[in-house]
């Protein structure tokens, strides 16, 4: 009798808080239109599908579910993954690989420990393969922390340790002591939920949607400025949403930087990994441009990126920004120190930029 009240008590706690995470994850996507938001919606409605599928004992509804929940899960941290990730120093994705043959091998033991047939002919297949799902979406996260800090990393820790959760379904169906396997799976599904609100309502995710309420009064198009007045518009546009591409670690709060180095720390970025700063720029300024904003990007160390790039490529590469500045209405404002130059390249940064 305890023990079913107890069952009751976590099933109630778990469907609410997946449905309360689902209202934010809807309310967030409609205001803010990120595609990610709504496929994780997606992926929540049938989280609550599969809680209601499994106390009702429809044990084809708890695979379906579970499958869609895993898969939609996986399809959005892999989007926004490709989409603002360097993929160059984040997660190997070819180890997707290796998931059919551990599957094959896990059923297999599964099945030499005494598992039954009817089981393993029926949900639990689809269960474990989900929750191999939920393995790699762990490790996805975890290679996102330096965009997503702390609140990625504790969501890629505890998807792991779910995907294992759900790894064990045939073990856990079969046990004589249900009451602890489900309390488990309500605490991490609430603590889950937790860090994917906290992960949804942050800073970092939601970077353009604070209010601005200062104005961009410079040109749209490219721009070579001088260290002082580099100063000067960090004070100018300090409670600005810029984008910037550093050496110097003295930058704005609002701002959004990346530091070019060769070592491996958070919000780093090769600096021979020119087509990911133009991806980013680009996406920068085409969100900005759907905010009603005119986007600003700084670049305060083109040297740095001429010692490990060549002149051609800083050119072309430079070239590609003022031209997704002009296509999206934005700034491009290159810091330029310029005894650093000859003069034939400084007459072509100008040419190019101005």
């Amino acid at each position: 009798m305890y023990g079913n009240k107890v069952l009751q008590i976590a099933y109630l706690w778990s469907v609410t808080v997946a449905a309360g995470t689902l209202g934010v994850l809807v309310y967030t996507y409609l205001r803010h239109r990120i595609k990610v938001l709504r496929i994780w919606a997606i992926s929540w409605m049938f989280f609550i599908l599969m809680q209601l599928s499994f106390y009702g004992g429809n044990k084809e509804g708890v695979a379906v579910c579970y499958s869609f929940f895993s898969g939609a899960l996986l399809y959005g941290v892999l989007l926004y993954f490709r989409e603002h990730t360097d993929v160059r120093n984040s997660l190997k994705l070819e180890i997707i690989g290796i998931v059919p043959p551990l599957f094959t091998i896990y059923l297999l033991v599964l099945k030499h420990l005494g598992i039954s047939e009817e089981l393993l002919s029926n949900e639990a297949p689809y269960v474990v393969l989900s929750g191999v799902f939920f393995l790699f979406s762990g490790l996805v996260f975890l290679a996102m922390k330096r965009e997503w800090r702390r609140n990625a990393f504790y969501l890629g820790i505890l998807l792991m340790v779910f995907g294992l959760f759900v790894i064990t379904y045939p073990l856990r169906i079969s046990s004589e002591t249900p009451l602890v396997w489900i309390s488990i799976g309500s605490v991490l599904s609430v603590v889950i939920a937790f860090f994917m609100i906290t992960l949804v309502t942050s800073k970092e995710f939601l970077f353009f949607e604070k209010q601005v309420g200062v104005k961009v009064t410079l040109e749209p198009g490219g721009h070579l400025i001088t260290s002082d007045e580099y100063q000067a518009l960090k004070e100018e546009l300090k409670e600005f949403p810029v984008l910037a591409f550093v050496r110097s670690l003295n930058i704005p709060e609002s701002w959004k930087a990346y530091f070019l180095s060769t070592e491996e720390r958070k919000n780093s970025i090769y600096p021979t990994n020119l087509a990911y700063m133009a991806q980013l720029a680009s996406e920068y300024f085409k969100e900005a441009e759907r905010k009603g904003l005119r986007g600003v990007v700084v670049i305060d160390c083109p040297e740095y990126l001429l010692m490990y790039n060549g002149f051609e490529s800083i050119a072309k590469f430079l070239a590609s920004l003022k031209d997704f500045a002009m296509s999206y209405g934005g700034v491009l404002l290159i810091v330029v120190d310029e005894s650093a130059w000859n003069a034939h390249q400084l007459a072509i940064l100008k040419r190019v930029l101005e």
